[in-house]
């Protein structure tokens, strides 16, 4: 199951955006396991983190806005 952008709600977006930049310590345990569920986050020693394809999908939001402005 791929996720795209507009299938995720503001908030799980807002996450998404907040762990791309680091530890997002205030992440809700239901948003977190919500994340992980979706394949966009994992569990590490350290805590919930943003994997690869949650990592990949909000650069390529970014970019693709970015690219809108131009």
């Amino acid at each position: 199951m791929t996720v795209t952008w507009s299938d995720l709600t503001d908030e799980e977006r807002t996450a998404l955006k907040r762990m791309n930049r680091g530890p997002y310590p205030s992440l809700s345990k239901a948003l977190a396991e919500r994340l992980i569920f979706l394949g966009l986050a994992e569990e590490r020693a350290s805590g919930i983190g943003i994997n690869r394809t949650g990592r990949e999908l909000v650069i390529a939001t970014l970019l693709g806005a970015r690219s809108d402005l131009l």
